[in-house]
């Protein structure tokens, strides 16, 4: 009978130490990470043949970056609540008829957004050169015909999802809540 208890013990440590990091919780710290591009960014329209195409990445203009504190009435602040910036993702998702995305992008992004208040980027990429060169986006090249394959036209309209990610100043981990933007890429 003592083995046996010995041997849960003993599977229950394999098991807690196989765990994955990735299965953490996100817990906000007592703050809360929201991202916003600025007014004159969004509706954005891209051309995936200029010239700044082939040397960068698409670039949308001020992304603004706020620490909100929920119930801030019954709440002290402290700056251990301040957020230290690990980066950003932008995903994708079709506005148009067609189904097909070009990969995740993410961003490193250092910073530090103090509780209760804004950071703010101006030029911030929305995608690199892999996502500008991977379908449909590589569809509406030129020297690819300059036309989605899937739906016929020279147009496609996404909405970029933007998410924030970082950890308060006491050590646990933040993200934003996912917020999209629309763009059309053109040939």
């Amino acid at each position: 009978m003592r083995n046996y208890g010995l041997l849960i013990l003993l599977a229950v440590a394999v098991i807690s130490l196989g765990c994955d990091e990735r299965t953490e919780q996100t817990d906000s710290g007592g703050v809360l990470l929201e991202t916003e591009f600025s007014a004159d960014a969004v509706p954005f329209r891209y051309s995936v043949n200029s010239e700044i195409a082939v040397i960068q990445a698409a670039v949308a203009g001020t992304l603004t970056i706020t620490s909100l504190i929920p119930n801030i009435e019954n709440s002290d602040t402290s700056v251990l609540m301040d957020v230290e910036l690990e980066g950003v993702e932008f995903t994708y998702t079709r506005v148009d008829r067609g189904t097909r995305v070009p990969p995740p992008y993410y961003f490193n992004l250092l910073g530090t957004v103090s509780a209760g208040g804004t950071l703010v980027y101006d030029n911030m990429p929305i995608m690199s050169i892999e996502q500008v060169r991977s379908p449909p986006l590589s569809d509406l090249l030129f020297e690819n015909g300059g036309f989605d394959k899937e739906t016929g036209e020279t147009v496609v309209t996404m909405n970029v999802w933007v998410r924030a990610y970082g950890r308060t100043l006491s050590g646990r981990k933040i993200q934003s809540v996912p917020r999209p933007h629309t763009v059309e890429f053109t040939q």
